[in-house]
């Protein structure tokens, strides 16, 4: 007897028409996904996809699609309401995943022993597209106008507006100086972290209205902090929930500008259809992990 996890790979397969996208909405290797499908048709000893550009259903694929995917999907979305050690699939950015989250889950696991959470890392513009699609559980991201996500599935939670600062390394020049203009950035080379905001974006078209001939070039926040630490001939704009242990440990400076980098503002989704007591004590621990990180920020900078 075929197995329904078998029967549930089917009917995403059938939904996707293709592999590749099926493996990423039901997050496992494409071999695996590939190998699955032979299974059960070895099970029910009939081809059930024609394997040519794409995967499209044979004529007893379109009859078994139409006899479970009704079925498949109800339990789907049961498994997702009732299930007391549900996989919560969370999606963010990856230095706020290190820098950040990191704590908050291994806080959440020492009271969560049976949860399981899968996390999801890229840029703003990638994540987007799940919240739209809403295949994921949690998320915690900048925050996008509404039209940009599916609000019939999706709840925000603001968490704060983050701000980002200007560093550089304690031996730089400007440094030295007690208040930096924009112009005190020509010619050098600037860090901004990688994917779309309010705050780096607005800071880009400061530098390229002044034409000051700098080098403005996105980066990861963990690789602008490793530079900027080793050379003093480069700043960086940094985000301040990622800034406190290296300010601490006197590794770079924060430079006093007489223009501000206005602040994102981040925050949670979250999925209104899963009502698991796992998912509603993960947001409890990110909003207070987050607000103890935010105090300890508040103090040194």
């Amino acid at each position: 007897m075929a197995s329904l996890e078998l029967y549930k790979i089917f009917v995403e397969v059938a939904n996707e028409k293709n592999i590749t996208r099926a493996s990423e909405k039901l997050h496992i290797s494409q071999p695996a996904v590939t190998r699955h499908i032979k299974n059960l048709e070895n099970d029910l000893n009939v081809v059930l996809f024609k394997r040519t550009n794409g995967m499209e259903l044979t004529e007893a694929g379109e009859k078994l699609y139409t006899q479970v995917s009704t079925a498949i999907e109800k339990l789907v979305e049961i498994d997702r309401k009732y299930c007391l050690s549900n996989e919560i699939l969370l999606a963010t950015y990856g230095t706020m995943l290190s820098k950040v989250l990191s704590g908050a889950i291994a806080e959440f696991y020492s009271e969560n022993k049976n949860a399981k959470i899968i996390t999801i890392t890229d840029n703003s513009k990638v994540l987007n597209n799940p919240l739209q699609c809403g295949d994921i559980d949690i998320a915690v991201l900048k925050r996008f106008e509404e039209s940009e996500y599916d609000c019939n599935k999706y709840k925000y939670i603001k968490l704060e507006n983050i701000e980002f600062y200007m560093i550089a390394n304690n031996k730089s020049k400007l440094c030295q100086k007690k208040k930096i203009k924009i112009e005190d950035f020509k010619d050098k080379i600037i860090y901004i972290p990688r994917g779309d905001n309010n705050s780096t974006n607005t800071f880009k078209k400061l530098i390229e209205k002044f034409n000051l001939n700098s080098e403005v070039k996105r980066i990861d926040s963990v690789s602008m902090s490793q530079i900027v630490q080793e050379y003093d001939n480069c700043v960086g704009i940094a985000n301040s929930m990622y800034l406190h242990k290296e300010i601490e440990q006197g590794v770079f400076s924060i430079l006093d500008t007489d223009f501000k980098i206005p602040p994102t503002e981040m925050g949670i989704y979250y999925r209104k259809d899963n009502s698991s007591a796992e998912l509603k004590n993960l947001i409890k621990t990110i909003r207070k992990y987050w607000k103890k990180i935010d105090e300890k920020e508040s103090k040194i900078l």
